[in-house]
């Protein structure tokens, strides 16, 4: 999805990645936070640079417009120059690549000088400053900067010089940072009327892989453009790093392939049938006994055990089972999930810590309950009926306790909704509550604005999140409130148009809007795909087949959506569909 702004670039910032590396920079050309910068996950090596021509610092003063999508491209003019800066981070390089196109806006020759400062910082991603010292080598058409065992390479097939020792910079995007300059870089040209300049960014050992190709199209007004974003976006945030295939749960901070994050995003990649992808994502954490989290360059985290990566897992495995097939290693895994399984008095007891609100310590917590008894289910094991019956003691006259012995309010009764584990009548009454008290502008609040501890920006206390709301919505529509559903979707999804064009962020303020957490996060996007799928287009596959539940209040056609080694496409019309080509498989309207 390309994105083209001329207003407003100093709120915006863009992410480019491939599969070994992303750049994280603001749309005027600033490098405005620790966080910006080039990053090989988890560990930074640049963070910035800056470019001057004939004396000018390219920036937020010369920068009238910049384009966005899989490039950042933006265009500079200065007082007899049009620049425009290209940078992309290509499959077949293990970093980034900046072109400049310089045109003369003169009837004459012009002498230009074009420099570039490097602010280098390698470090890993957890330590702020670090004063181990570089080292710095020069060689025809190389400039390379080395520290603990890392390396950052600028190349250039164009003639550069390097003046000037290196030497050390503080300098304060938001709080203090030390980065050190190589030296002076500088391209020297004559331009008649366009000269082009371009260098690398690299780091060894790239990645040079790439995803497997699935046009995906929902045609819709609104929701089409959110749904191409969501996808754009989830293919942004896959890595390649040590071997190992998995999706960073949000840039720039949480460079880590975290279980959950992965498994309710991988939902998502099913069903816009990145097949390949899900299979190395669910293997990876099956090779590895089902960490909590893969920890790139560092040891997996198991503690303290979080008692939603069994049963997610589960559920994520059986969905590409279902579209697709599954291996040995993740069916091997399935079974030692549930063999694991401890129940007392029909609740599993979680660990205070062990839930996705890990700021929070809620034992017994209703969303862990209500994974496990669908995942139970899932492998034919009859203590899904028992965790079923236990299920019974959080239900109360207008809500659901989110544990045994809380009183407090929380989202967290969306998931035993959207997963069908509530009667009707219940249901009803129960969606009321989150239409109402957990409903905002901008989605679904994690706790109710009459809870006496709600905050509209705390973490875990009140702001919404991109998998609450979506929660939420797939829970109307699993009971067929599919304009309440669609709303709260909506208005979650309304984000890919601000802050980080394209990407859905992690949390925001319930009243305000202000984007508080990762401005683009797996599970934003990876369920945003799956709800618009599952629930409100009903599309489920059993048996081989596709079944589809049309919702009545929508018009839209859903292309190529792939099941198995076939792809269907379908039309829907108020309730009404219509397959409009001849799939290899049964579709059954339902």
């Amino acid at each position: 999805m390309e994105h083209h702004f001329s207003e407003n670039l100093e709120t915006r910032k863009g992410v480019i990645s491939n599969l070994h590396c992303f750049l994280n920079r603001h749309l005027d050309t600033g490098f405005k936070t620790k966080w910006s910068g080039l990053w090989v996950p988890p560990y930074k090596f640049l963070d910035y640079y800056a470019i001057k021509i004939n004396g000018e610092w390219l920036g937020p003063e010369t920068v009238e417009a910049t384009e966005y999508g899989d490039k950042i491209i933006h265009h500079h003019t200065t007082s007899s120059l049009n620049i425009t800066e290209r940078i992309k981070a290509p499959e077949t390089a293990p970093g980034i690549e900046i072109e400049l196109e310089i045109e003369n806006r003169t009837d004459k020759p012009k002498a230009v000088k074009t420099g570039v400062e490097l602010g280098v910082d390698i470090r890993s991603k957890d330590t702020d400053i670090d004063r181990t010292e570089y080292r710095t080598d020069k060689g025809p058409g190389r400039l390379s900067i080395h520290r603990n065992n890392l390396k950052l390479l600028f190349t250039s097939e164009t003639e550069f010089t390097v003046d000037r020792e290196p030497y050390l910079k503080e300098h304060y995007p938001g709080e203090k940072q030390e980065c050190l300059i190589p030296g002076e870089i500088s391209f020297r040209s004559e331009i008649k009327e366009q000269a082009s300049i371009s260098f690398e960014l690299s780091t060894p050992d790239g990645s040079f892989g790439g995803l497997e190709k699935t046009d995906q199209v929902l045609e819709h007004d609104e929701l089409g453009y959110r749904f191409e974003c969501a996808l754009d976006s989830l293919r942004n945030m896959v890595y390649d790093r040590n071997e190992t295939i998995g999706l960073l749960a949000g840039h720039p901070w949480f460079q880590s392939y975290w279980a959950r994050d992965s498994f309710w995003s991988t939902l998502g990649l099913i069903d816009a049938g990145h097949f390949e992808l899900a299979e190395d994502i669910l293997t990876a954490f099956a090779k590895r006994d089902l960490p909590d989290k893969i920890v790139i360059d560092g040891d997996d985290r198991r503690e303290p055990k979080q008692y939603d990566t069994e049963p997610l897992f589960i559920i994520a495995a059986d969905k590409l089972a279902r579209h697709y097939m599954i291996n040995d290693k993740i069916e091997e895994a399935m079974e030692d999930a549930v063999e694991g399984l401890e129940l007392e008095n029909k609740l599993v007891k979680n660990d205070p810590c062990g839930t996705w609100m890990d700021t929070r310590e809620r034992p017994e917590a209703v969303e862990i309950q209500s994974l496990w008894i669908e995942a139970l289910k899932i492998m034919d094991d009859e203590r899904s009926e028992e965790l079923r019956e236990g299920l019974e003691e959080f239900m109360q006259e207008e809500y659901m306790l989110d544990g045994i012995e809380r009183e407090w309010r929380t989202i967290n009764p969306a998931v035993p909704l959207m997963l069908g584990h509530v009667d009707d009548e219940k249901a009803e009454k129960y969606l009321e509550t989150i239409n109402g008290e957990f409903n905002s502008r901008f989605g679904a609040r994690t706790v109710s604005m009459t809870d006496p501890g709600y905050s509209s920006s705390g973490y875990h206390e009140g702001s919404v999140w991109g998998l609450t709301t979506c929660w939420a919505a797939a829970a109307n529509m699993e009971y067929g409130k599919t304009v309440e559903g669609r709303n709260l979707l909506e208005n979650f999804t309304m984000f890919s148009e601000r802050d980080q064009p394209g990407a859905l962020p992690e949390n925001i303020d319930a009243e305000t809007g202000e984007v508080l957490g990762c401005s683009e996060q797996a599970w934003s996007a990876g369920m945003a795909v799956h709800v618009i799928d599952s629930y409100l287009l009903g599309l489920k596959v059993e048996d081989g087949k596709l079944f589809v539940r049309p919702p009545e209040n929508i018009s839209c056609r859903r292309l190529n959506k792939k099941v198995k080694d076939t792809s269907v496409d379908l039309e829907f019309r108020n309730g009404d569909v219509k397959v409009l080509n001849d799939p290899e498989i049964e579709v059954i309207i339902e």
